[in-house]
């Protein structure tokens, strides 16, 4: 089992399983479903605005850094598919404090990152108020979601 933690990504390959811990942060598992290798991206918030150089931090910036990282390894991009979750509305504000909104900017901003480079995502399990650990299983493909004592499987390739 490799951890990724917040701000970071990391790619493996089979029988590797990769887990994180998700609050209003999006996790992002792409997966190369011919070589059996993938990666995933523990995205923190949407934009890196102030050319932070920590890609790994940011939807617009992590994404493209995981595809092509994957692509390094060998990865044909019509082979990938991703499985996102989180982005939950972990605090209770008024609509007007863009931290109560976070969840929904990132899972907005991933899913425009990945339709920008044409992967396409074939699972979410994302929103709802909840944190979610999920474990994303590099000999299938399969990402599990553990959520407030629930458990749910998501097989597609």
């Amino acid at each position: 089992i490799i951890t990724v933690g917040v701000a970071q990504v990391r790619t493996s390959s089979s029988p590797a399983v990769l887990r994180t811990i998700l609050g209003s942060c999006v996790g992002i598992c792409i997966y190369d479903r011919v070589k059996k290798i993938g990666g995933m991206a523990h995205i923190l918030l949407p934009q890196n605005q102030k050319g932070n150089p920590n890609l790994e931090k940011y939807a617009d910036t992590a994404i493209p850094f995981l595809v092509k990282e994957l692509l390094k390894e060998g990865s044909k991009k019509e082979n990938l598919s991703v499985k996102i979750a989180g982005g939950a509305s972990m605090f209770k504000f008024g609509s007007n404090i863009s931290l109560g909104q976070i969840g929904d900017r990132n899972i907005e901003q991933t899913k425009l990152e990945l339709q920008k480079l044409g992967i396409p995502i074939l699972v979410e399990d994302v929103g709802g108020n909840l944190g979610k650990v999920i474990d994303f299983y590099l000999e299938d493909g399969r990402m599990k979601v553990k959520a407030g004592g629930q458990e749910k499987v998501y097989y597609k390739v």
